[in-house]
C-alpha cells in the first residue's frame, strides 16, 4: 500500500464531528459540522483531532469509508473521516477498535477540579478516588492508567497524555449534571449501590453492632438509632438520620427516578 499522499498542492482532508465533538472544537465547524483540514506535515488522525481541540479520549469512533480506524492512522489527502464520540453503546468494559484492551470495571479517578462529583459518585455507590490538590499532572495520568481508572477532569490538557486510553472531559459545571451526565455516558443505572461506600475516603461501609461504637455516639443518637454502618477505610460511622433522606431525595432528582437504596446512611 502507498503511503498517504501530502505532497499534492493544497492536500486537506475533511472531519465531519457528530454527537458533543463538535462542543470540544477550538474553531466553529463549517457546513455540516465539517471541518476542512490542510496536511501540511504527515499527522496521524489522533494527532490532527488533539490539534482541533478534541482529546482522543472523547471519541468513541472514528470511521473512513465505511471502516473504523485506530488513532496511529496516517490522513491521506482528500479522504473525510466520520468522528463519532464516546457512547453507552461502546462501555470501556467492552473491547473496540480504538480501545483494544478494556477496563474491568468503570471506577474512577475525580480530578481536583471537579472534586465534589467525588463524594457524589460515591454516594450513588461507585467507586471514585480522588486527586489530590498537590497531586501533580503526570502522578495523576500515570495513576489512572496504574489502578485502571477513568480519569474524570475538566482539563483537557490532561487528556491528551499519550499513555492515557480511558477519560472523559466532563461537559457541566454543575456537581448535580455531572453525576448524570457520568452515569448516562457509561450506563450505569443498573450499578447504583447508594450509601454502599464512605462519602469521606471511598471505603465501603459494613454494619457494625450498636455496641462497638457506642463510645463514639452522641446521646440522642444513641437513644433513637439502632442500625449503624462504619466504614471499613476510615471508620467513619453511619446511620439512617434526616441526612440520609435528604441524600436520598438528592439522587433522586439528580437521576430522575428514587434509587434503590442499599444501606443506611448518615456521617457521624
Amino acid at each position: 500500500m502507498n503511503p498517504p499522499d501530502i505532497s499534492a498542492p493544497n492536500a486537506h482532508i475533511s472531519l465531519t464531528f457528530h454527537g458533543d465533538t463538535p462542543e470540544l472544537l477550538r474553531r466553529a465547524p463549517e457546513v455540516d459540522k465539517t471541518i476542512t483540514y490542510p496536511l501540511i506535515r504527515r499527522a496521524s488522525i489522533k494527532d490532527i483531532l488533539e490539534g482541533l481541540g478534541v482529546p482522543h479520549t472523547e471519541v468513541g469512533r472514528i470511521v473512513l469509508d465505511g471502516r473504523e480506524q485506530t488513532f496511529e492512522k496516517i490522513a491521506g489527502d482528500g479522504e473525510h473521516f466520520e468522528i463519532h464520540p464516546l457512547s453507552p453503546a461502546l462501555p470501556p468494559t467492552g473491547a473496540t477498535i480504538l480501545r483494544p484492551v478494556p477496563l474491568a470495571a468503570c471506577i474512577f479517578l475525580v480530578d481536583i477540579n471537579i472534586g465534589r462529583l467525588a463524594g457524589l459518585l460515591r454516594m450513588a455507590g461507585f467507586d471514585a478516588e480522588a486527586v489530590g490538590s498537590d497531586t501533580a499532572d503526570t502522578a495523576t495520568i500515570l495513576r489512572a492508567i496504574r489502578e485502571g481508572r477513568i480519569l474524570l477532569t475538566r482539563n483537557r490538557d490532561l487528556l491528551k497524555h499519550r499513555k492515557l486510553v480511558f477519560g472523559r472531559l466532563v461537559l457541566s459545571q454543575n456537581p448535580e449534571q455531572q453525576l448524570k451526565e457520568i452515569i448516562n455516558l457509561y450506563r450505569l443505572q443498573d450499578q447504583l449501590q447508594p450509601f454502599s461506600r464512605c462519602i469521606a475516603c471511598n471505603g465501603m461501609l459494613a454494619e457494625v453492632e450498636k455496641s462497638a461504637i457506642i463510645d463514639r455516639l452522641l446521646p440522642l443518637t444513641k437513644k433513637y438509632f439502632h442500625h449503624f454502618k462504619q466504614c471499613t477505610g476510615c471508620g467513619k460511622i453511619y446511620w439512617h438520620g434526616s441526612h440520609h433522606e435528604k441524600m436520598t431525595s438528592k439522587l433522586g432528582m439528580i437521576l430522575g427516578t428514587p434509587p434503590r437504596e442499599d444501606g443506611k446512611a448518615k456521617g457521624d
